[in-house]
């Protein structure tokens, strides 16, 4: 029986685990990606703390990160990562694993990791929306996942939602990342708490403790401020995917990353808003849930979900 090792590569974190063929999870772990300058450095502490922590093996190996062209193997121009514009994401890690690395767009890993281990299952189309540092979009339509020429298909993320808006880490502005990625939800707060009037259980919170976990948390106790931040950023959300189902048709999306551990407070608002862009003939349609995979490892999921859809091409 086949184990796979998956590599999640974030903005923030790097979550790896061993997982065997039917999507046991046999060992996890994780780094944080800044602790790291170089991507050949990332590589090498993974492999050395598998050897040290764990005597499961592994077959194949399969890797999600930001903005990867799997023509290229390359990360290109990620916004979020600092180790250059072109990375040289499947060398570097075959120099340290061995040849047959599976690399590809991590929001593109996590609708095949919903085909293959979630809920998706046979559905013929569907999208997964991944929120944590950034947004991602990965889609399936009739089938196929779509990924575009060079395998960068679903940046979400810098969708324009806002004609001169905020400044984002890929050169445009107004992208939806600058509002709805952890960074662009945390500096809402901010923004709104200068002008509120008090009351406010995040105004007692340093500015590094303000995360989109506190925001939600205090949502929940109805608190004035962060439901408006929640508000602004499912409104924005809702926005962006009610192009996506204009489009595309598409009735099934799952949410899930970091963000999405909020649940069903960020479901309900985001579909409260994607509802009044969607048509009419759609919006009785729409079918909007939190991934099962979310508290499973879905990143890792994902990318053993893609050797198991690319790994013929990995030896040919």
């Amino acid at each position: 029986m086949n184990n796979f090792l998956g590599i999640d590569i974030g903005g923030t974190n790097t979550a790896f685990g061993i997982v065997s063929e039917e999507g046991e999870m046999l060992y996890s772990g994780n780094v944080s990606t800044k602790d790291f300058s170089t991507i050949d450095s990332l590589a090498e502490a993974i492999k050395k703390h598998l050897e040290s922590n764990t005597k499961e093996s592994y077959d194949s190996v399969g890797i999600g990160a930001p903005s990867v062209s799997r023509s290229s193997g390359c990360i290109e121009f990620a916004p979020n990562l600092d180790w250059g514009d072109i990375v040289p994401l499947k060398g570097s890690f075959e120099k340290v694993f061995g040849e047959g690395v599976i690399v590809i767009n991590d929001a593109n890993a996590a609708a095949l990791g919903e085909k293959h281990f979630g809920d998706a299952g046979e559905l013929k189309n569907f999208s997964v929306i991944t929120l944590g540092t950034g947004v991602g979009l990965g889609t399936v339509i009739d089938g196929k996942l779509m990924e575009g020429t060079n395998g960068l298909a679903g940046e979400l993320g810098h969708l324009v939602i806002r004609r001169a808006g905020r400044e984002c880490n890929c050169g445009n502005l107004g992208c939806l990342e600058t509002y709805a990625g952890a960074a662009g939800i945390a500096l809402t707060a901010k923004e709104k708490l200068e002008f509120s009037s008090g009351g406010s259980a995040l105004m007692s919170l340093p500015p590094s403790d303000l995360t989109p976990l506190e925001i939600f948390n205090a949502a929940r106790k109805d608190d004035p401020v962060s439901l408006e931040v929640i508000d602004s950023v499912c409104h924005d959300l809702g926005y962006a995917l009610s192009s996506l189902i204009n489009l595309f048709d598409i009735e099934h999306i799952y949410i899930t990353g970091g963000i999405a551990n909020s649940g069903n407070i960020l479901r309900r608002k985001i579909e409260k808003h994607l509802k009044s862009y969607v048509l009419p003939n759609l919006r009785t349609k729409i079918s909007l849930k939190i991934s099962t995979l979310n508290q499973t490892g879905a990143g890792i999921l994902g990318a053993v979900a893609a050797i198991k859809e690319y790994s013929k091409e990995a030896v040919s």
